[in-house]
């Protein structure tokens, strides 16, 4: 599918005029004056889409995967944030509706990276507000490391470790702990249809619901989960998490974190799928961090105990 196609499925669409009128209007450090507004951006070869709402202070919002795109996310992060922040979403090369995947040499943390960059750029952001949520926090500390002066606050929901042995081993012995025999025999049998194979967007959310019910501590939560899985997305999650995954090999970055000097909150689920180990090690070399473990909470803080989640960002940005 190409690009032309992939406009067809925009929501909103909007007029040129009204594009440029938004773009330079009012823009700031650590603020956009958009409302409501989606589009592609040419970031190194690759258009990447984005969304942005809300209003206020602009918050970041980097998706987990890698290979999900943002949509995942945005359900409960607009209900719960947008009315004193504006979200900017993004999907990272080789997810969702961005281009990459085929670019194989590009699928790393090192471009990851150097796409943030671009689009702080793109928007006149001097300063940056990150929030990461699983790959997107270990993808925000990787850019915070490299780009240190850039970045004015961290939020690190249920993050990946800053290792992978602290990431890795733990997360497998949690999902096959929690998984049932039946519904491992089930997910195996989706994996041979041809549904699955052709990347039919129905079977993989049917899929990834029955193996996500491993992340929440009470498994009847993932009917809250929003994949917005469709034709366009699919077909690039294995290949890109799968390569992301494997050029991040066993990769340990702790003696890097003292760089990060923006401030930065680590919330951790007590129950996710991802260690409190992990979390509190980051906290330990992140200088100006500040840690929340939640209890009875999986991987997604943000549908499992919403009050609690916007209570801890409004107290840490100060807002009323």
């Amino acid at each position: 599918m190409n690009s032309g196609q992939i406009y067809k499925y925009l929501k909103y669409t909007k007029s040129i005029l009204v594009l440029v009128l938004l773009v330079f209007t009012g823009c700031r450090s650590g603020q956009l004056d958009y409302f409501d507004h989606s589009g592609f951006i040419e970031i190194n070869h690759s258009k990447h889409f984005y969304q942005i709402t809300g209003t206020g202070d602009t918050l970041v919002i980097l998706h987990g995967g890698p290979g999900l795109s943002h949509k995942y996310l945005k359900p409960q992060m607009d209900s719960l944030l947008s009315a004193k922040f504006t979200l900017l979403y993004y999907d990272q090369r080789g997810s969702g509706w961005s281009e990459g995947e085929n670019d194989r040499t590009r699928l790393n943390i090192e471009t990851f990276v150097e796409d943030l960059e671009q689009i702080r750029k793109y928007f006149d952001l001097d300063k940056i507000n990150l929030l990461g949520h699983s790959f997107g926090g270990l993808l925000a500390m990787h850019y915070s490391i490299k780009y240190p002066a850039k970045v004015n606050s961290l939020l690190l929901v249920d993050t990946d470790a800053a290792s992978y042995t602290l990431r890795t081993p733990y997360q497998i012995k949690m999902i096959d702990s929690r998984l049932s025999g039946k519904q491992q025999a089930y997910l195996d049998s989706i994996e041979t249809t041809p549904a699955f194979k052709n990347f039919d967007p129905e079977t993989y959310e049917e899929y990834y619901k029955t193996f996500l019910t491993s992340y929440f501590a009470n498994p009847n939560d993932t009917a809250k989960l929003f994949l917005g899985f469709d034709s366009i997305s699919v077909p690039k999650i294995n290949t890109t998490n799968s390569l992301v995954r494997a050029n991040l090999g066993k990769y340990d970055i702790h003696d890097q974190l003292p760089n990060i000097s923006g401030r930065t909150l680590i919330m951790q689920g007590m129950e996710s799928v991802f260690s409190a180990e992990g979390a509190v090690a980051i906290h330990e070399r992140i200088p100006n961090s500040e840690i929340h473990l939640f209890e009875d909470c999986g991987h997604f803080e943000y549908i499992e105990s919403p009050k609690e989640f916007r209570k801890l960002v409004f107290d840490f940005y100060e807002i009323k």
